[in-house]
């Protein structure tokens, strides 16, 4: 069970407390190395991995995230083309400050990935290279206090449901 993040605007946000020592970790991760997504933090700043097919469109906050508690999101706004598949701009926020931004021609349209949701770590072969070797492994545990994550949908879902049927039918 994950949230339906194709082809529609959402928000992810996680209610962090970072230790005075700092702290890096898979906030959440839904997906593999062949595709999905990742919110982290890596070398003190916030992260999102936006994994089609295995191509990654990765965008880091220009900030650390700072000591103690906070608030980070990544928004992703869709928008339509007549005849072409939506375009998603997606922005990095910490305690509500924009802090990144990505712009893309390539956002989940028919699945994000059979493979799980992970809260925390991310198990498996990974969404992201977290460690930048390219084995794709995990867990990249969060190694702060993770008091909560929230996927908020919004009602902009534009589905070729056709497409999706088929592709549904193919993976039985």
């Amino acid at each position: 069970v994950a949230p339906d993040l194709r082809s529609r605007s959402y928000t992810i946000t996680a209610e962090v407390d970072i230790p005075p020592e700092g702290a890096e970790g898979v906030l959440i991760a839904h997906g593999d190395a062949t595709s999905g997504y990742s919110l982290f933090v890596r070398d003190g700043r916030l992260v999102h991995d936006l994994n089609i097919g295995g191509s990654h469109q990765l965008v880091e906050s220009n900030r650390p995230v700072p000591i103690g508690p906070s608030t980070l999101r990544f928004a992703m706004r869709r928008t339509e083309r007549p005849g072409a598949a939506p375009l998603g701009v997606g922005t990095l926020l910490i305690n509500g400050e924009p802090v990144g931004e990505i712009r893309t021609e390539n956002i989940f349209f028919l699945m994000v990935s059979w493979s799980g949701l992970d809260i925390g770590l991310d198990r498996g072969t990974t969404v992201s290279d977290y460690d930048r070797t390219g084995r794709m492994m995990g867990p990249f545990t969060f190694t702060g206090t993770l008091s909560k994550v929230t996927v908020d949908l919004a009602d902009d879902q534009n589905l070729d449901h056709e497409a999706s049927a088929t592709n549904e039918v193919t993976r039985d």
